[in-house]
């Protein structure tokens, strides 16, 4: 159970990485479709980059808000809405606007899921877990290379950039079967709801309770330090 929450929320450095490397076989393509300026090339390229400095930005008040969870499933939908558009833009302005939706979703995941990783996986795989988000960015921007370079023969830049649409609805589904963070949960004083989490995730309810515990008094440790700047 726990290797498959992991892997899920690490999708969500797969669609970074897919995010990163797809535009550059695209563009040109797109340039010569829309006859669109190097200056116009250079905002379909950062556009994405504004959204992702938003979304990241945005993401710890909407994760402690919302929970993991939520935020995991908002930055899914806007990579699914995010590369429809793309992929069926009618002109560069719908491209450019579709980017930043796609940047949005790389900065909400970007913030969420290694969080999200670290208060799910065991302490003794989690820096492993965390590494495989690391790694499955690295995977994304390799297959975003290669689904390129597959599609430039035909010069079909709507599939490049409609490909992220595959993993992304994978994760959307997958979000639904996640479980929330415990940590989050103890946060907002749901002790019984973290308890329940971690009984699914952990191998023995020795385990659960111990992890519960930690969790408890790292929290009291948090808000006690800030009790000195009350």
């Amino acid at each position: 159970m726990t290797f498959f929450v992991c892997f899920l929320a690490a999708l969500a450095g797969l669609l970074f990485g897919l995010d990163i490397g797809v535009i550059a076989g695209a563009l040109p393509f797109i340039a010569d479709e829309f006859q669109i300026t190097s200056h116009t090339q250079e905002w379909v390229v950062s556009s994405m980059m504004f959204g992702a400095a938003v979304g990241a930005v945005g993401s710890g008040w909407l994760s402690f808000k919302l929970g993991r969870k939520k935020s995991l499933m908002i930055g899914a939908i806007l990579f699914v809405a995010g590369s429809l558009f793309s992929a069926a833009a009618p002109n560069v302005e719908v491209l450019i606007l579709s980017r930043v939706l796609l940047g949005l979703a790389v900065g909400v995941a970007s913030y969420t899921a290694p969080l999200y990783l670290s208060e799910i996986a065991p302490e003794k795989i989690r820096g492993s877990m965390i590494s495989m988000y690391q790694l499955m960015i690295t995977i994304g921007i390799l297959g975003a290379y290669l689904s390129d370079t597959a599609f430039s023969y035909t010069g079909a830049w709507r599939w490049m950039l409609g490909v992220i649409i595959i993993p992304a609805i994978l994760l959307l589904i997958g979000v639904f079967f996640l479980p929330d963070s415990p940590r989050w949960f103890a946060a907002k004083r749901r002790f019984v709801d973290a308890e329940r989490v971690l009984l699914r995730l952990r191998d023995t309810s020795a385990e659960a309770k111990r992890e519960l515990d930690e969790i408890r008094e790292s929290l009291q440790v948090k808000q006690s330090g800030w009790a000195l700047f009350k």
